[in-house]
């Protein structure tokens, strides 16, 4: 009789322990989760691969295609660029939205610059010498408030660029109003828009949300004018 007593006492005790090393194994599991649990911006994995870098590139190198043509035109014709995306180093870039902004957060574009080290494409420092040589006035998509270190170094590089007046924050989701745009519309000395996002360039279209007009207007309108680059957020 004390033989079986004492035998479901270890059993018990058995259990006991093995229940409470369970739920140390289960806190520190939970533990282990809650540290790796935080916003991954996936949309920008796509960036980091051949497929996007090969495009970049070729896409700039149709836009340089055509800058004897937008010079020829004379009338101080204009080229304006996409400063984020475009501009400063797409490694860096993709390295900021992954790792410090939130996906969905508005952004500045000095922060990504900050954070990038003021290191910029090497391709894009190229088309902007392009434009220079061609006597072309180059506007970056933004406010000076937000790229007056970016001009700053440009300047330096012998490279003259100008920041767009904007009515309103740029931010995800949401367009602002380029007043540059439609100046140099309304002036006919627009040449080219090299974006990333169609939105950017409602000023221009004069669309109320370029990307739900038909295709064929959207042609119509910008096909001479606006070249649409990768957009590193969307595959």
């Amino acid at each position: 009789m004390m033989k079986k007593i004492i035998t479901a006492a270890l059993a018990i005790s058995a259990l006991a322990l093995t229940s409470c090393i369970g739920t140390a194994k289960t806190v520190v599991a939970a533990t282990d989760v809650v540290a790796k649990v935080k916003p991954v911006n996936t949309a920008f994995e796509w960036s980091k691969g051949g497929e996007f870098a090969y495009l970049y590139l070729q896409t700039f190198d149709l836009a340089e295609s055509k800058l004897d043509a937008i010079a020829s035109k004379g009338t101080s014709q204009a080229v304006c660029i996409d400063a984020p995306f475009l501009l400063i180093d797409p490694q860096a870039t993709t390295r900021f939205f992954t790792e410090v902004v939130e996906p969905g957060t508005a952004f500045r574009i000095d922060e990504l610059a900050g954070f990038s080290k003021n290191v910029y494409s090497e391709r894009g420092i190229t088309f902007l010498r392009a434009c220079s040589e061609r006597g072309l006035m180059v506007y970056l998509l933004a406010n000076e408030k937000e790229i007056s270190v970016i001009i700053q170094d440009l300047r330096e590089m012998q490279i003259e660029v100008m920041s767009c007046i904007i009515e309103g924050e740029i931010s995800p989701g949401s367009k602002a109003q380029n007043m540059t745009l439609t100046e140099l519309k309304n002036g006919n000395r627009l040449g080219m828009i090299l974006t990333t996002s169609l939105g950017e360039a409602s000023g221009f279209t004069g669309m109320t949300d370029a990307m739900r007009e038909s295709a064929s207007q959207l042609y119509e309108e910008v096909a001479d004018k606006l070249i649409l680059f990768p957009n590193p957020a969307f595959n």
